[in-house]
């Protein structure tokens, strides 16, 4: 009997090797992407990734009918896109393996109705007098009354626990209006929008979980009070401010898991160290779906998007 096993084991053996061939790791990638929906209900994307390779890192922004632009490749980049006076804005810093940060922006345009095109512009500089070296590590962007907000931000190359934000103000056309200025914002900036005076920013603080956290800047953007925190610990990604009718709003990704799309009323800083209400439960929020913002306010002011 030993040995019938035996023998049907070994004849077992070659099937049971080619079932089990391992195949190789995925090389590693990290990605994020940002939704805007253009007039017609269409979603595009832009989207950064940070692979092994040079030839898989960098920028594109992806449109619908599977056109894809490419912004940059080739090392890493911090980027973010905001609709606004017709068209929308796309604002990237890039990163110069350890010389100074490249700044720059583009003006996407939109022609025609449902099924109309976005045509994408070239990218313009953002000047900035005698900028550090350093590397970039985030970007908030905003339409204003006059044009664009952007905020870019970045860690010094000598002291990486020393982080700055330049303002850069931007015509409604994607044309740089001056040098972008540095101001008093040390704290990672998730997303921005114009309150009436000046900003709100949105960011996100990292301590018992992570908190979406308030702050208001005037129009220089010198901050008005300490940041306080707008939401529970926990999962907090994926940000965007709506101003409207008096009220500011934030929409994100949270919940235990980060499967809820939330919704927050920041208008009121509110104190550190003080907990907010709660936030109110929009929708499901798959991992493979975006946040958008609909152009009208007549319904439901943000959704999840593929």
């Amino acid at each position: 009997m030993a040995i019938l096993m035996a023998a049907s084991l070994v004849g077992m053996a070659p099937a049971a090797l080619a079932q089990g061939r391992r195949r190789p790791d995925p090389e590693p990638e990290y990605v994020v992407r940002r939704a805007v929906l253009l007039p017609d209900g269409r979603v595009a994307r832009l989207r950064t990734a940070l692979a092994s390779t040079a030839e898989r890192t960098g920028a594109r922004f992806e449109l619908p009918d599977d056109v894809v632009v490419p912004l940059h490749a080739g090392s890493p980049v911090s980027a973010t896109v905001v609709p606004g006076h017709g068209g929308y804005l796309i604002a990237l810093a890039v990163d110069h393996g350890g010389a100074a940060s490249r700044f720059e922006v583009r003006h996407v345009a939109w022609r025609g109705g449902v099924g109309g095109a976005a045509t994408v512009g070239e990218p313009r500089a953002v000047t900035r007098q005698n900028p550090p070296p350093a590397s970039p590590f985030g970007v908030a962007a905003t339409a204003t009354p006059d044009g664009f907000a952007v905020f870019f931000q970045e860690l010094d190359a000598r002291d990486p626990t020393l982080a700055r934000t330049y303002l850069a103000q931007v015509a409604p056309d994607g044309t740089p209006r001056g040098p972008a200025v540095e101001i008093p914002v040390p704290w990672g900036v998730a997303a921005a929008v114009w309150n009436g005076a000046g900003y709100h920013l949105a960011l996100i603080y990292p301590g018992d979980g992570m908190r979406l956290s308030m702050v208001s800047l005037d129009t220089t953007g010198r901050p008005q009070q300490h940041p306080d925190w707008a939401s529970a610990a926990g999962i907090v990604a994926d940000v965007h401010l709506v101003a409207e009718g008096g009220r500011i709003r934030a929409f994100y990704r949270g919940g235990p898991m980060g499967e809820d799309l939330l919704e927050a009323d920041v208008t009121q800083i509110r104190g550190w160290g003080t907990e907010p209400p709660a936030a109110r439960r929009v929708s499901a929020l798959a991992a493979a779906q975006l946040i958008a913002i609909p152009p009208d306010a007549s319904g439901e002011r943000a959704r999840a998007v593929h």
